[in-house]
């Protein structure tokens, strides 16, 4: 029944119909204020980068394995703008263990959309056995952890929104989204901007970054998003690194609600897109498959 329920509560595998639509919008209206009506968004987001930082320069130079604290500091970012709080390092390990764990298993489910009798397979049983197990785990933490949610919090705020109109459930979805959603593809990201950062074409990438943040945000704060204007190769290295990695590119199709033209061409409803395979075209860039960051 979980199963099916998934797909109709939440936002990111709800059917594009009214409810989805009012869902969509008092989500982004919530987020948007955090980010540009008070500042929460950012002023969490500095923190966390702060912690991650810190634990950086812990290691001294010793080399190591990222991967545990750039999950924790992308996982703290996220349940302190949905709870208003971080999280202790146990519990942070916990819910990253989980959804990884969680992720992983659904990506070995994706052959089943395509060809429904491999459900029937005893592998595909107990692998549809194990994800829904780890969802049970996710649920719990959310649940938990919505009753000790904060005043100034994503839950909070959608809680007072929706006062006799709340749906406890479609709020658990809508946080399952955003943990799922939030943590594996910008944890990710980070990782793959640390590998082509490190290697041959990304040195001296990293070199022309630092040089121009040092110029352009004293040492005494991190950078903002009021400094991105000043910044215009930092945006296009971060834009090239979401280029040529693609997280998760045949993630959340799209079709097309209705006839439309684009550029010229006709594109008929229900048409499936993806925009991965134009990041790849050499109509639009020189070198694709090679990460390069370069402007005027």
């Amino acid at each position: 029944m979980k199963v099916i329920v998934c797909w109709v509560i939440g936002i990111a595998h709800h059917r594009y119909d009214a409810k989805f639509c009012q869902q969509r919008k008092l989500s982004l209206s919530i987020l948007k204020e955090f980010g540009f009506g008070k500042d929460i968004m950012e002023e969490r987001i500095q923190a966390e980068v702060s912690v991650l930082l810190q634990q950086l320069r812990d290691v001294k130079a010793v080399a190591f394995y990222p991967d545990a604290v750039l999950m924790s500091c992308v996982l703290n970012v996220i349940t302190s703008i949905l709870f208003g709080h971080r999280m202790d390092d146990k519990a942070v390990a916990n819910l990253g263990s989980v959804t990884g764990n969680f992720v992983y298993n659904e990506g070995h489910l994706i052959p089943v959309d395509m060809f429904p009798l491999l459900r029937l397979l005893p592998k595909m049983r107990r692998i549809f056995a194990i994800t829904a197990a780890f969802h049970n785990q996710l649920f719990h933490i959310i649940r938990s952890s919505i009753e000790t949610s904060d005043e100034d919090s994503f839950v909070r705020y959608y809680m007072n929104r929706e006062r006799s109109n709340l749906d406890r459930e479609q709020l658990e979805f809508i946080v399952r989204d955003f943990v799922i959603a939030g943590s594996e593809t910008s944890t990710s990201t980070l990782q793959w901007a640390l590998v082509l950062l490190s290697g041959r074409d990304g040195q001296c990438v990293q070199e022309r970054m630092w040089k121009e943040i040092d110029s352009q945000v004293p040492r005494d704060r991190l950078p903002s998003l009021a400094d991105r204007l000043h910044l215009p190769f930092v945006e296009a290295t971060i834009l090239e690194v979401m280029r040529i990695r693609t997280v998760v590119p045949l993630s959340l199709p799209h079709w097309t609600s209705s006839d439309t033209t684009v550029g010229g061409y006709f594109i008929p409803a229900d048409t499936w897109a993806s925009n991965s395979a134009v990041l790849f075209l050499t109509t639009f860039f020189i070198f694709p498959l090679i990460f390069t960051s370069t402007v005027a």
